[in-house]
């Protein structure tokens, strides 16, 4: 590809016989947008860096298009370029002014960049030299990042030198319906949510078990083996959307699903709601959690979605740290948080460090012929929902929190190590192997992110 760009680039200044500058102009430059009122120093700073030196990509609608912008070749490669750079971070009038808000992944995805020197890629700075950062203002972009994320609700209960890291700490406490969490628990633990009255919600999220069943694939009604590996119930309620390939939108909807599902639990929610009827303290919870409503499928899925919700596990010793507890943290474990901030934090960022993206497994290295073996329909991920040729092999992140615990690991549940897993995560996403040290640092660090349960 950049023999094919350099190429393109020298053919056309020759046979136009124009001056390399000349060919280099850009057309169709913009206005500098001004910033909104109340906006940092730091943000109009860097928001003119943007305006400056990203549009070309990641600014649909705003672009600055080189001369030979619409010359034969040179079209094609650049509007595939555009689209995947759009696809990855589109940044619009209203981020550039300041009147919308960076997202936590957005930033997450802009200090990857800067810290592995990947932004602006070396093919583009072949046609805008220019348009290189440079080390001034790379800093003022990581210092405005820092600042943004120290403004987060989430990191109010960082130290203050924490508050900008991609990392936040789970809240201590949290206000629930005491009620209706009582009842979502029970009918978590319910085996009559089943066709054959024989599993519960716990067969696969086994709270003792760090929310999983520490299988490979889930064993669903009459001994049925899934085609998945059980993701963890807890934190799942910071996840944008549920399930490895994000078909259900929140946790009531996915609640309603494995009930359903005939290889999972194998059961009619119709005769699910008659057989809870018949329990006499269901029917005196609902009728007190649910006066207006009662016992229906609807109520029983958010009952069970509010139960999930209160499953968070604050005070890791990773949140001490976050904390202000510096001396929490051996220093192999500091080490393996830095190495884990430049490598994972793009995508494992947040309270939970993941579930805010879908990503593609494999981004560097074909994870599947790595893996070996045939591949199955669950392999295709979030393809499976949209039909997106682009979604394919595309899986949300998965949280990090009691990572140890929810072994094994991946969506196919291949990988029964933790420090394999990590190793695979370097060669696959990063392109890069992981020495025997480092992967040990990192493991450290992950096994900090095991939080407290109140429920066993």
């Amino acid at each position: 590809m950049k023999k094919i760009h350099l190429l393109l680039l020298l053919s056309v200044s020759v046979g136009l016989f124009l001056p390399l500058s000349n060919m280099l102009g850009l057309s169709g430059e913009n206005e500098p947008i001004p910033v909104v009122a109340g906006s940092s120093q730091r943000f109009a700073t860097v928001t003119q860096i943007f305006q400056n030196k990203c549009v070309d990509c990641h600014s649909p609608g705003m672009t600055r298009m080189p001369i030979y912008a619409d010359l034969p070749i040179a079209k094609q490669l650049m509007a595939k370029d555009i689209e995947k750079a759009s696809a990855r971070l589109t940044l619009s009038k209203q981020l550039y002014s300041g009147a919308a808000s960076f997202t936590p992944l957005m930033l997450a995805r802009l200090e990857g960049v800067l810290q592995n020197n990947s932004m602006p890629p070396a093919l583009y700075l072949l046609m805008h030299w220019t348009d290189d950062l440079t080390a001034d203002e790379k800093q003022s972009i990581l210092g405005w990042i820092a600042e943004e994320r120290g403004k987060s609700p989430a990191s109010q209960d960082s130290a203050k030198a924490l508050k900008g890291e991609p990392v936040q700490p789970l809240p201590l406490k949290q206000d629930f319906d005491a009620k209706k969490v009582a009842l979502g628990h029970a009918l978590f633990n319910d085996t009559l949510l089943s066709g054959d009255n024989t599993l519960s919600c716990a067969s696969c999220h086994n709270l003792a078990k760090g929310g999983t069943d520490q299988a490979k694939v889930a064993t669903g009604i009459r001994g049925q083996q899934g085609p998945i590996n059980s993701p963890t119930v807890y934190n799942a309620s910071y996840n944008f959307v549920q399930f490895w390939d994000g078909r259900a939108k929140d946790l009531q909807e996915q609640a309603a699903g494995p009930v359903a599902n005939p290889g999972e639990m194998g059961a009619q929610w119709d005769e699910v709601v008659e057989k809870l009827k018949q329990v006499e303290s269901y029917k005196t919870a609902f009728a007190e959690v649910y006066a207006d409503q009662g016992l229906t499928k609807t109520t029983v899925t958010d009952a069970i979605a509010g139960f999930e919700q209160s499953l968070v596990t604050p005070n890791s010793r990773f949140d001490q740290y976050l904390r202000g507890n510096n001396d929490i943290l051996t220093a192999n474990e500091k080490a393996g948080y830095d190495l884990f901030k430049v490598n994972c934090a793009s995508c494992h960022v947040g309270p939970t460090l993941g579930g805010l993206s879908f990503e593609k497994m494999g981004v560097k290295q074909d994870y599947f012929k790595l893996r070996g073996g045939p591949l199955t329909e669950v392999d295709n991920g979030r393809f499976n929902v949209s039909h997106q040729e682009k979604d394919r092999h595309f899986f949300k992140v998965p949280v990090l929190r009691n990572i140890e615990l929810t072994y094994p690991y991946f969506h196919d549940g291949s990988v029964a190590d933790l420090a394999t897993a990590v190793q695979i995560m370097g060669k696959v996403q990063q392109g890069k192997n992981f020495t025997s040290d480092e992967t040990n640092k990192i493991v450290d660090f992950l096994k900090t992110l095991t939080g407290e349960t109140q429920l066993r």
